[in-house]
């Protein structure tokens, strides 16, 4: 059995050395990297396209197609790959696939050559009738240049929602020359952030040294649609290297906060407003705002034709996110004024931290203006009157209102059948609260009906500021009681009176017949 197994393969062995030295050969797959440009630009994320190539080294004249070609890539160093997996279907011999990682370089990345590994798993048939799959790895080599690169260490913002700020940028140059005539531009793809009066905005920087902090300023405005929290704008510099090329950084991205809606809030309202008098409305105003709002003034914005506060605005000083202060207003309502629930816009104006003037939503505040009051309390002392008779008619007049009022000027108005012959009285000032008494003179008609009459009265006086007021109309009840005299009854003695004149007739006429 053994010499004829010997056999067989001395002549198996003699029919390939039969074969011509000119015929073709297949080879495996042998798959690897060419890359055009593998220039990495620190300090952002890259995109570096490259090949993928199936061609073996040596004199083959044919090689199999790569199958199912996965490529997993893997971190290297400081270098962060964030692609998961490419895939290739087939891959020949001699065509080349085109793909691209995407790579995050930190910024501060020393220049340098670099491999990326790539892990590669692969099919191909083996000439007889199998197939074959193939593990291994191969690299993808990148480079950094020297020169400047650039890093984003800080930024700060004082911009509010629906309001402006400033945005303060500090970047560094973290590469290994300097950078002179830089163009630092910054720019945003939100239509809520604007830079300056548009979408983007630039600084220019002569000299920047290796290892130098530079801080940009840059004027931002959110609008209302724009929500508190993060948003990303977007850096690029532009520079000159030592030896007068050229070069642009990667974007860099740029952290953006959004601070709230600058807020003021208003509790603890109190008014003792009422029609026709000067009252005062008080309360507390607090920031609950993310920032200190300086200099702050509570403002009264116009509340319209019947109110008419005696000052529009009231300081109340500095206000630290979360402090309180009190507000006062002094507010006349006119006569013609509606008493009731009333709602008044008030507002804060303010200085942000950039020293800029700027003024709050307005803040409805609700106040219950309260009814006209008389401005005197008239009280009857002596209004009581026989029929037929007349008196003093003294009234107690109390001034109730919160200053003095002087020039006081009182008139009676009567109707029968009450009348006068006096009907002035003059009390030189009264102090708030105070009372005085005034006397009229005043008859009642003998025909009088026993019961209650009205007696009209008005005052004319100087108030505070000097202004010559006449009140309304006030009515005072005055009591009339029916006679009750203690002489004889005038009918009977008109009737005994005419008996006697008739019976002296009647004996005088008597003695004469």
């Amino acid at each position: 059995m053994k010499r004829k197994l010997l056999v067989i393969l001395i002549v198996a062995s003699l029919l390939v050395s039969a074969v011509p030295a000119t015929g073709y050969l297949t080879s495996n797959p042998d798959i690897r990297t060419v890359t055009p440009n593998p220039t990495l630009q620190p300090g952002g994320v890259n995109d570096v396209s490259f090949q993928l190539v199936n061609d073996p080294d040596g004199p083959e004249d044919d090689t199999r197609t790569a199958r199912n070609v996965r490529v997993r890539p893997r971190d290297t160093g400081r270098i962060d790959v964030e692609t998961d997996e490419l895939y290739v279907q087939s891959l020949p011999g001699g065509v080349p696939a085109d793909l691209s990682l995407r790579m995050d370089v930190p910024s501060d990345l020393q220049s340098g050559t670099y491999r990326i590994p790539l892990r590669l798993t692969y099919e191909y048939e083996n000439g007889a009738g199998s197939a074959v799959e193939r593990q291994r790895t191969i690299y993808l080599p990148v480079r950094v240049e020297p020169g400047p690169r650039f890093s984003v260490v800080d930024t700060s913002s004082t911009a509010t929602v629906n309001g402006q700020g400033t945005l303060e940028v500090t970047m560094r140059n973290v590469g290994d020359s300097t950078a002179t005539d830089s163009t630092v531009s910054l720019s945003s793809s939100s239509p809520d952030v604007t830079l300056g009066s548009g979408q983007s905005s630039t600084r220019y920087v002569d000299a920047w040294e290796r290892g130098e902090n530079r801080t940009f300023e840059f004027e931002t405005r959110l609008g209302e649609s724009a929500k508190p929290g993060n948003y990303s704008l977007s850096a690029e510099v532009d520079f000159e290297k030592p030896d007068g090329t050229t070069g642009s950084s990667p974007a860099l991205d740029v952290p953006f906060e959004a601070l709230p809606e600058m807020t003021f809030s208003v509790s603890d309202v109190e008014s003792s407003l009422r029609v026709g008098e000067t009252g005062t409305l008080t309360g507390t105003v607090t920031n609950t705002g993310p920032m200190d709002a300086n200099s702050a003034v509570v403002t009264f914005e116009d509340p319209g034709p019947t109110v008419t506060p005696i000052e529009t605005s009231v300081p109340v000083g500095s206000l630290a996110s979360g402090e309180s202060a009190d507000f006062a207003f002094d507010v006349e309502v006119t006569s013609s004024g509606s008493w009731g629930p009333r709602q008044f816009d008030l507002a804060v104006e303010y200085r942000d931290q950039d020293d800029r003037q700027r003024q709050s939503d307005t803040i409805p505040t609700r106040v219950e203006v309260g009814p006209e009051t008389p401005e005197f309390d008239v009280e009857p002392v002596n209004a009581t009157f026989t029929a037929g008779s007349g008196d003093e008619f003294s009234v107690t007049l109390t001034n109730t209102r919160e200053y003095a009022v002087t020039d006081v000027s009182a008139k009676i108005y009567t109707d029968s059948p009450l009348s006068t012959d006096d009907d002035e009285a003059f009390v030189e000032r009264l102090e708030p609260g105070e009372s005085r008494e005034i006397v009229f003179q005043l008859s009642a008609g003998g025909s009088a009906t026993a019961k209650t009459y009205p007696v009209k009265m008005d005052f004319q006086y100087d108030d505070d500021d000097g202004d010559t007021i006449v009140s309304n109309t006030y009515q005072v009840p005055v009591e009339v009681t029916e006679s009750t005299g203690g002489g004889l009854p005038t009918v009977p003695i008109v009737a005994v009176v005419l008996v006697i004149l008739f019976a002296g007739g009647f004996l005088y006429y008597r003695r004469r017949g």
